[in-house]
């Protein structure tokens, strides 16, 4: 019964016997129906919580590619890669689990079928690998409670007490695992006539091996004792986290892997409201008006603080929190809210039950009010438009959350309410409305001078402007509002007009018969406006066949790429530095090298982040002789100049001891000395300008790409 022996008759066959030493090893194959019992129970009701939201049919479209997905996220921990130190931890830490699962699956089946057959050299390499991954499971369970209890990240400023129970229970579950191994091999040096008969055991379980030193000391009988004690023990803290996975933070394991499937496939973040004419109410003001997907967000967050450490509204003092004060709070009313929703438990007699509140938020200055659970409104008693109007839409939360979770289209949704629904709306988003329903652009200047800037720069002679002209144009230009009516935006347009005309590029504009392309509506959650704006365009475009269309501004560069396919107007889209820089490539414009300037390029979040286009500016201000100075938050690190979100034209109050996010920008471009400032929107040539004006280098000059492209052509 203690017989430890590979096999009955001798050693010459490494192997392990499942069970040995173990009274009624049997009954675990029965015990272990109740953590699955809960397990499986805890996820249907997930489930059934998720299915209290709208369905949502893309997330059943493009199968393979949801699979593929699925796959290459989970099994790459590419996403929570990201962050290096807590990534690669985080990355052994899910395949040592991973491996010893189909370890102890695998020992489990070869004990009561023989199959694998893990004898031999098999046994002895395959227990080594399990053993290895184990260990670097163990170190990554360490060093991430390193970097959670001692190195204490601002993301992770609201750890609670769960959190370490939990990371304790991972590292007990693997620690107790080596003391099983090492009395497991002690047992068997105990019983050997030879020590050499068991040597395989030091590679089979390097691990193990080192372990075994700690009992060399014990008696045969107190070895057997601690073994099956420590087996026992091992098994039942196993099954702890087995039962409980669906109950805490553990079920983003799971959460994380259908978000990963369910992910957006599609360009662009925010959904279109179909027929929206037919639309019976706007946007969400209740948890369940979301869609299923958004729920299941909330369950896959991991609250590790990654969209929070991004988020320029959270960094220079706002209310908003992406991770806080959208994503947990969010979920902290759903679980709140559920039980009383879900079917068969809306029973009236549990009215004093209802008066339950959310009252925790932390690092935050609100509280839930006291207001019965199913009465709370998602905007005001959960979130709050405060919350909700501080973000720009600079994607830094959506694109550095390792299980995609998409906040954008839920702070969108929310907007939308509070704007077409409640008509609860900053007076500067109402006016900026107001001038697009009646001029087709935000500043309200009058339509018809829409064209006029180009008599202004004096290029109305080299722009085939269409319904005048009506020349051959292979690309139409889309100006956008900025360059009709901001008179420091203007020069830009005048640069990138003269640059395709050296260049010979065939190009029509629309002058008058353009409009703006609707992204501030949107994005300030006016939806009808939008789809308003962006149908007559799609007419317009069609009207005079367009084909492809180079953008000036990327954020009408984002919603005719990715927003207008929505509507049916589907083109190929370039943002002018594309265009340009391939210009170059070609020969088709000279540069002089000779630049000589050291240049902070500033991303813009929507030509960065929002369409992973970070190179063809680089290369235009390298090539003409520019030397680029990286700050450390560029790319798809960078931070934003404040304006995205339609935001430009709302007016931002700088928090207490707190900068603007535009002026906390300009400070960061300035890191590295450089001699020049360069951006590619005219937004964020806007907010660097008047931060720079306020910043320790007032006289720095801020230039668009194309105005350094153009000053320093041959």
């Amino acid at each position: 019964m203690f017989d430890f022996r590979p096999l009955s008759g001798g050693f010459e066959i490494p192997m392990r016997v499942v069970g040995a030493n173990i009274y009624y090893e049997w009954l675990i194959y029965i015990l272990m129906f109740i953590p699955l019992g809960l397990f499986i129970y805890g996820v249907y009701k997930r489930i059934k919580v998720w299915q209290l939201a709208k369905g949502d049919a893309i997330r059943n479209e493009q199968v393979g590619k949801r699979i593929l997905n699925f796959i290459y996220n989970t099994f790459t921990q590419r996403l929570v890669l990201r962050k290096p130190l807590p990534g690669v931890s985080h990355f052994f830490l899910f395949w040592g689990f991973v491996v010893l699962f189909i370890a102890t699956a695998s020992f489990a089946a070869w004990d009561k079928i023989g199959f694998p057959p893990l004898v031999g050299n098999i046994y002895v390499y395959f227990s080594a690998f399990i053993d290895v991954m184990g260990m670097l499971a163990l170190a990554g369970i360490i060093v991430l409670a390193i970097v959670r209890y001692v190195q204490r990240p601002g993301r992770l400023n609201d750890s609670k007490p769960l959190d370490g129970w939990i990371l304790l229970l991972i590292a007990a579950i693997l620690f107790t695992g080596y003391v099983v191994e090492g009395l497991r091999i002690a047992g068997q040096i105990k019983l050997s006539t030879s020590l050499s008969q068991i040597s395989y055991e030091s590679i089979a379980s390097p691990v193990g091996w080192l372990f075994t030193g700690m009992f060399s000391g014990l008696s045969l009988e107190n070895i057997l004792f601690w073994h099956r004690f420590n087996w026992w023990f091992h098994m039942a803290i196993s099954f702890l986290f087995i039962g409980i996975v669906a109950y805490t933070k553990l079920w983003h394991i799971f959460a994380g892997m259908i978000s990963y499937y369910s992910s957006n496939l599609e360009p662009g973040d925010i959904r279109v409201i179909d027929n929206i004419e037919e639309a019976e109410s706007f946007g969400v003001e209740q948890i369940e008006e979301l869609h299923w997907k958004d729920l299941l967000d909330l369950d896959a967050c991991i609250r590790c603080g990654r969209c929070q450490e991004a988020c320029p509204a959270y960094n220079t003092g706002k209310k908003l929190n992406p991770k806080i004060t959208i994503i947990q709070t969010m979920k902290k009313h759903m679980d709140a809210k559920a039980p009383y929703i879900l079917p068969g438990r809306g029973d009236e007699e549990d009215e004093a039950k209802l008066a339950m509140t959310v009252d925790e938020v932390n690092d935050v200055d609100q509280v839930f009010n006291q207001v019965p659970v199913l009465e709370q409104s998602l905007l005001y008693d959960v979130v709050s438009p405060e919350v909700l109007w501080a973000c720009t839409n600079c994607r830094g939360c959506v694109v550095h959350c390792p299980m995609e979770i998409e906040h954008i289209s839920k702070i969108t949704e929310m907007r939308r309410n509070l704007v077409m629904w409640q008509g609860d709306i900053p007076g500067e988003a109402q006016m900026t409305f107001t001038n697009l329903e009646r001029n087709y652009n935000p500043w309200g200047a009058g339509w018809a001078s829409r064209a006029q800037w180009l008599e202004e720069r004096k290029i109305r002679e080299q722009v085939n402007l269409l319904g005048e002209d009506n020349g051959e144009f292979e690309y139409l230009l889309f100006g956008g509002c900025a360059v009709a009516f901001d008179d420091r935006y203007k020069k830009v347009g005048e640069k990138v007009v003269n640059l395709l005309n050296r260049a010979e590029v065939k190009f029509g504009y629309l002058g008058t018969e353009e409009m703006c392309c609707g992204d501030p509506a949107r994005r300030l959650g006016n939806e009808y406006l939008f789809q308003t704006l962006a149908n007559q365009n799609i007419e317009t475009f069609n009207n005079y066949g367009v084909k492809k269309i180079i953008c000036l501004c990327p954020h009408g560069y984002n919603a005719i790429k990715n927003e207008y396919p929505q509507l049916g107007g589907n083109y190929e889209v370039f943002h002018y530095t594309e265009v340009l820089a391939n210009l170059i490539r070609e020969g088709k414009l000279s540069v002089s090298g000779k630049a000589d300037k050291k240049v902070s390029y500033h991303d813009s979040c929507f030509l960065g982040r929002h369409n992973s286009i970070y190179e063809p500016p680089r290369e235009i201000v390298s090539k003409v002789g520019g030397s680029l100075l990286e700050v450390e938050k560029s790319k798809q690190f960078g931070f934003c100049c404040g304006a995205g979100g339609g935001r430009m034209f709302l007016e931002e109050e700088a928090a207490d001891g707190y900068k603007r996010i535009n002026e906390t920008r300009v400070d960061q471009l300035l890191e590295t000395d450089p001699e020049l400032i360069v951006s590619n929107c005219p937004f964020c040539l806007t907010m660097l300008t008047d931060g720079v004006k306020v910043s320790k280098d007032e006289n720095i000059p801020v230039m668009d790409v194309a105005e350094f492209l153009w000053e320093n052509l041959n």
